[in-house]
């Protein structure tokens, strides 16, 4: 039997499928999942936590080993959402969208989905780094970035939407890869990798 100070220092991961997901709402299901990893790990001394959103100027970005391809698991996206968290000598990835394990050891995901940059220059990804708890606090989506022409692009997650107390959208805000932009620093994928590695 575990002491308590023991059972308290152990990261506690969900498995995939407790955590909520609907497809296209990235920001949504790793808002949810961020939740979830925090209030599990209030007691985990040690633990760090950040949304990691992926984008740039020309809102094309790639990554591979993607469910919704059949290529390789190549997606381009105009952003994407996925989790770290850093616990002792751990550094793990989950990204609700990927064919790797859930989670993935940040080597591996870095090998294998997000790999290299193309050589065509408006391609660079950029990555912007958000502490999870102020995600969570600070997050907030109308969802209609998700609407055309009347009618949803994608059917939409079954709970409300998720609002801060200001109840104003800014997706936009976490999605922009302008340095000046707040929520977080925006790194190369060089910086990136060497912050995470």
């Amino acid at each position: 039997m575990s002491s308590e100070s023991e059972q308290s220092s152990s990261l506690v991961i969900p498995q995939k499928s407790d955590c909520m997901y609907t497809a296209c709402f990235c920001e949504e299901n790793i808002w949810q999942l961020a939740k979830l990893i925090l209030d599990l790990n209030k007691s985990t001394p040690n633990m760090k936590c950040y949304v990691i959103f992926v984008s740039n100027y020309n809102k094309c970005v790639h990554l591979w080993n993607q469910n919704s391809s059949h290529n390789e698991g190549l997606v381009f996206w105009d952003y994407h959402v996925f989790l770290i968290v850093q616990h002792l000598d751990k550094t793990l990835v989950f990204d609700m969208d990927t064919r790797l394990p859930f989670p993935v050891p940040f080597a591996q995901y870095s090998k294998e989905a997000i790999r290299e940059e193309f050589k065509e220059s408006h391609s660079k990804r950029y990555f912007k780094v958000v502490d999870a708890d102020v995600f969570v606090a600070q997050f907030s989506s109308d969802r209609n970035h998700m609407i055309e022409e009347g009618g949803w692009m994608s059917p939409p997650p079954p709970y409300p939407p998720i609002l801060n107390e200001d109840k104003v959208h800014n997706l936009d805000n976490f999605i922009s890869m302008d340095p000046s932009n707040e929520f977080g620093p925006v790194l190369t994928l060089e910086e990136f990798k060497a912050r995470f590695s």
